[in-house]
């Protein structure tokens, strides 16, 4: 997302795909696009650097990572505490879809439901570590809260990004993308790890909350 595939010179297939972040206003409005890409690219005398940072970062085990890459499970930003020390994030598994490059799905064909799951698969699974030693499985809803001490020097991921990811990584997840084949055969240029649903946007503790929930037409991210 912060650095474009260098061009080869060569015709591809997927020269033909929009670049990510103008892909992204062909399903949800300019404003919000830019909201999630100001968040990278900060510096308006180089619109075109972006930042790195521990904004845009999540550690996780070598294991969650892979899930992860696979759409395996999504994360939903809830509420961002006022002083910005705590993050509430939820936990969803999802399950795979199955889909192969050319199969056909009717459109009106419901995805599986999340609900209470604790695996999505043989070997499927996280656990959490309790302080009573014990290892319960993580389950789909279950909340976690991210803190820091110092907002300003350790920050806590950007609520805009995962909002972003949380979309792209359910997208993920409904069309089993993980498995496709690469249009580009011959690039050897690689990027590492993100709308069709209506979603409550996040609380940002800083604003009064509006006593009607407001709707936003998206989907990490």
């Amino acid at each position: 997302m912060i650095k474009p595939p260098v061009k080869s010179g060569k015709l591809l297939m997927s020269d033909g795909i929009p670049q990510f972040w103008d892909l992204l206003e062909l399903f949800w409005d300019t404003n919000r696009v830019a909201k999630w890409k100001g968040k990278l690219f900060q510096d308006a005398q180089n619109p075109d650097v972006g930042t790195e940072g521990c904004f845009n970062l999540i550690s996780l085990a070598p294991h969650a990572h892979e899930m992860w890459t696979q759409g395996l499970f999504a994360l939903k930003p809830l509420e961002l505490s006022h002083d910005h020390k705590k993050l509430t994030i939820q936990f969803f598994w999802q399950v795979p879809t199955g889909h192969k490059n050319k199969s056909r799905i009717d459109l009106l064909t419901e995805t599986a439901s999340p609900e209470g799951l604790d695996f999505v698969g043989e070997g499927i699974f996280l656990n959490r570590c309790e302080n009573s030693a014990s290892t319960p499985r993580i389950y789909s809803g279950e909340v976690f809260t991210l803190t820091t001490d110092d907002p300003e020097k350790r920050p806590l991921p950007s609520v805009e990004l995962l909002e972003m990811q949380w979309f792209l990584q359910r997208l993920v997840g409904m069309c089993g993308a993980a498995g496709w084949p690469s249009l580009d055969w011959d690039d050897d240029d690689s990027i590492e790890d993100n709308d069709g649903w209506c979603i409550t946007d996040y609380i940002d503790s800083n604003v009064q909350n509006d006593p009607v929930p407001r709707r936003s037409f998206p989907e990490h991210v």
